[in-house]
């Protein structure tokens, strides 16, 4: 069944992932509205870094500064988004250029592995040149991203595909979420989806699907 998205701003606040806070412009607020409407307090952990630690190059690719070009380009060109839904077996369907693009790919920015913490939690693999693979230690198993994959594109080296999976798990909260974004070097398209699954405690698991073609 599809049907057509209410206003946004009509969705409450929720909590997607290890301790952030979905803002109501997102694309995943239409998805969540029905699944959880509680609050949930994660905890969060900080660590203290030395100026050396800081100061050292990046091990990982910068998936961050990759995810900010994106969203300062469609913010400047505010392309028409065709979004759908999933929430178990209900489907929603939107077309709309009205998006805060740091909201949309907030979730993305959550896939970078470049802290200063985690040069020594991810083992490196380059399956080609233009490929980068980052799968996370066992002795890591507290931290959200579990994998992630970088692919270049041959003619400029810029990213043309990445892929991530973040999970978290506590006795309160457990999800899973599987990220992708796609970009054509050679044009301004570009498609982004998330799928996966929530639980909290005491309620019945959801699985849903969030996708994104900007044309």
């Amino acid at each position: 069944m599809v049907q057509k998205l209410v206003p946004q701003t009509d969705f409450p606040k929720i909590v997607l992932g290890f301790g952030k806070a979905v803002p109501s412009g997102s694309l995943l607020y239409p998805a969540m509205r029905s699944v959880f409407p509680v609050f949930l307090f994660c905890l969060l952990f900080t660590a203290c870094h030395s100026p050396a630690e800081q100061d050292q190059p990046p091990v990982y690719y910068d998936v961050a500064g990759f995810v900010n070009k994106q969203i300062a380009d469609l913010t400047a060109l505010q392309p028409d988004v065709q979004k759908t839904v999933s929430i178990d077996d209900k489907q929603s369907q939107q077309t709309t250029a009205d998006i805060n693009w740091n909201r949309e790919l907030g979730l993305f920015l959550q896939a970078d592995i470049n802290k200063p913490a985690l040069r020594n939690s991810y083992r490196i693999e380059r399956p080609d040149s233009l490929t980068y693979v980052y799968t996370l230690k066992p002795t890591e198993e507290a931290l959200t991203v579990r994998s992630l994959m970088v692919q270049l594109a041959k003619p400029n080296g810029k990213p043309r595909r990445i892929e991530a999976v973040l999970q978290t798990d506590n006795p309160l909260y457990t999800s899973e979420r599987h990220l992708l974004l796609e970009r054509n070097p050679g044009s301004s398209s570009m498609h982004y989806s998330v799928r996966g699954f929530q639980k909290l405690a005491y309620i019945s698991r959801r699985d849903f699907t969030v996708d994104g073609q900007v044309k």
